[in-house]
């Protein structure tokens, strides 16, 4: 990858979760990641289909000016009616692999570029029912003359690669419409495989 910050914080979320597909949300210190924690969220999905923030970082917060916390993820981007970023992150849970996603965010003829990363993250060692993100400036970051911001603007995406380097992107969102793409579809899944079911 080629934000540091970015790199630094995958790095540790692997550092984390060893061999197995995502760490416990009890294993990750604030403190180890202390100068990125106004760029990180999480966003449970334990609760319905629509996976909402449990925490939101000061800077991403400030972009909004407003507090997150218990808000629907997909209330902070920019088309509603593109359900892509919701279908990223549900495939993030579901194949337990991180993506980062490129977004961008205009402001007087400039653009932004960020990154925004989603780490699975498993809150009792099952399934990953948590997403850990970082949303990150590349470059510049936004100024505060351009704050709140409307919402992000999806570019594109992709799985980041086992050796952590950055993946090829591509707008294209649906990996495969033969899996389920949402948390609680996974779970009715799962229950009807059981044995006996």
């Amino acid at each position: 990858m080629q934000n540091t910050p970015t790199q630094e914080i995958l790095n540790y979320w692997n550092g984390l979760r060893g061999s197995r597909p995502a760490p416990l949300r009890s294993e990750i210190d604030p403190s180890a990641l202390r100068r990125f924690l106004p760029h990180l969220f999480i966003v449970n999905a334990t609760i319905s289909d629509r996976p909402t923030f449990a925490l939101a970082g000061t800077r991403i917060c400030e972009l909004f000016d407003r507090e997150l916390r218990g808000l629907d993820y997909a209330s902070m981007w920019l088309d509603a009616e593109d359900d892509a970023p919701a279908t990223i992150l549900n495939h993030v849970l579901f194949y337990e692999r991180p993506a980062l996603l490129d977004i961008r965010l205009p402001h007087d003829g400039n653009i932004y570029a960020h990154d925004l990363l989603l780490m699975p993250v498993r809150s009792q060692g099952v399934r990953s029912d948590r997403v850990l993100g970082a949303l990150v400036p590349r470059a510049t970051p936004l100024p505060f003359t351009a704050l709140p911001v409307p919402g992000l603007a999806f570019e594109s995406w992709g799985f980041v690669t086992p050796d952590g380097t950055r993946p090829t992107m591509s707008a294209d969102s649906h990996i495969s419409t033969a899996m389920p793409v949402t948390f609680f579809r996974r779970l009715v899944g799962q229950r009807s495989a059981q044995p006996g079911r």
